[in-house]
């Protein structure tokens, strides 16, 4: 362990000498961050969204929703109702994308909230349309309050001694013949990302392959001036000097990811969702990453072609997995092959920590996934490094 820890300090203090490790791992991701968030940055995503209408009830109500719906300032630019004429219509056009979500009035849902019993309505969402849904729901929420609100009144002067036969005429003169929809607050406060977060947390990512990169370029350095082979003479492990340099690298690129998001949330004052979780995907991204650069450039035969090799690796799956462009800009078999990336994977769990609020715990699947990809690289990487550059 003594001698790692040699070869680890003098990496370091080999890249900090050079300066390049200070601009790569700091001044670059963070300043090309800033600059994506002030050019870019604002509320995502900035779509419009339809919902499906299936009304068998074909009162009042249905088309009250309806009216009420589009008239509410937040909505109004962005949401749009088309009918069907059953749910399986309705599922159909949210499976194709035709609409986001599905409101199903049934059979009778006027004349029963009108005379005070209350009524059943269905939503029908997708997890590929959150905007759709989160609206849905809101709309629902609202009906919901109105409906309690009527039956509550109806209940109250039955109990008075009103017949029956007047209830339904008597809540509708004393009340809104349908329903008063006014969405408390925004109704898509739970489901923007801030793109400053996206193409910040996109350049984090990004850069963790390059600050990554610099160490095995540097295993590449070290057999052409004859280091590793002195190495090799000395009594210490073969892997010394490669682990040596994956350690530094790693560190590294862990610095320049977690002072990439701190320096995005400070100047811009938008969080990446719980702490635990985005340092958690933060630790797996690093380690995939620079697993990954380690086992490109084993198959290297210059440091220049290490470089090459890391450039590549970076950009495309930079561009692939959503961290120069966001996913659901990409066609949707691009969308697909995001997940064979560790970006894709980090992007749609920051997406998820930033959009929702949850705890830590809700991104363990996308952590899993990336540590599994570092896993599999490494292996491969050390594998490659013994028959190759050790040999």
């Amino acid at each position: 362990m003594r001698a790692l820890f040699v070869v680890s300090l003098h990496e370091l203090r080999s890249r900090l000498r050079d300066g390049t490790a200070v601009l790569i791992t700091l001044v670059a991701p963070i300043a090309l961050a800033t600059l994506f968030g002030v050019a870019l940055g604002g509320d995502d995503p900035p779509l419009r969204t339809t919902i499906a209408i299936v009304d068998h009830d074909g009162g009042e109500f249905p088309a009250s929703v309806r009216r009420e719906a589009l008239a509410v300032p937040e909505l109004e630019d962005i949401l749009t109702f088309r009918d069907y004429t059953d749910e399986n219509a309705a599922q159909a056009a949210i499976d194709t994308g035709e609409a986001g979500a599905a409101l199903v009035f049934p059979a009778g849902f006027t004349d029963s909230v009108g005379a005070g019993r209350g009524g059943e309505m269905q939503v029908i969402e997708s997890p590929d349309t959150p905007l759709a849904g989160t609206i849905a729901r809101s709309i629902v929420d609202r009906i919901s309050a109105l409906v309690d609100a009527r039956t509550l009144a109806a209940k109250s002067v039955l109990a008075a001694g009103m017949p029956p036969e007047q209830v339904k005429a008597y809540v509708e003169e004393n009340g809104a013949r349908g329903p008063t929809l006014e969405l408390a607050g925004d109704p898509l406060s739970g489901g923007a990302v801030d793109l400053a977060v996206y193409y910040g947390s996109g350049m984090a990512v990004l850069f963790a392959f390059f600050v990554a990169g610099s160490s095995a370029r540097s295993l590449l350095t070290e057999r052409q001036l004859g280091t590793l082979g002195r190495i090799r003479a000395a009594p210490v492990p073969v892997w010394t000097a490669p682990a040596g340099k994956a350690v530094v690298g790693f560190g590294l690129a862990l610095l320049s990811m977690c002072a990439t998001w701190w320096s995005s949330v400070l100047i811009f004052g938008e969080s990446w969702g719980d702490p635990v979780g985005v340092f958690a995907l933060c630790l797996a991204h690093t380690f995939a990453a620079t697993s990954l650069v380690m086992l490109v450039a084993s198959g290297a035969k210059t440091d220049a072609q290490a470089d090459g090799y890391t450039l590549g690796i970076g950009f495309v799956f930079a561009f692939l997995g959503g961290s120069l462009v966001p996913l659901y800009n990409l066609p949707e078999f691009l969308q697909h092959a995001a997940l064979l990336t560790p970006n894709g994977w980090v992007a749609s769990g920051l997406t998820h920590l930033a959009s929702t609020g949850e705890g830590a715990t809700s991104v363990a699947g996308p952590v899993a996934v990336v540590a599994g990809i570092g896993v599999v690289a490494g292996t491969l990487a050390v594998y490659r490094i013994r028959k190759g550059l050790l040999a």
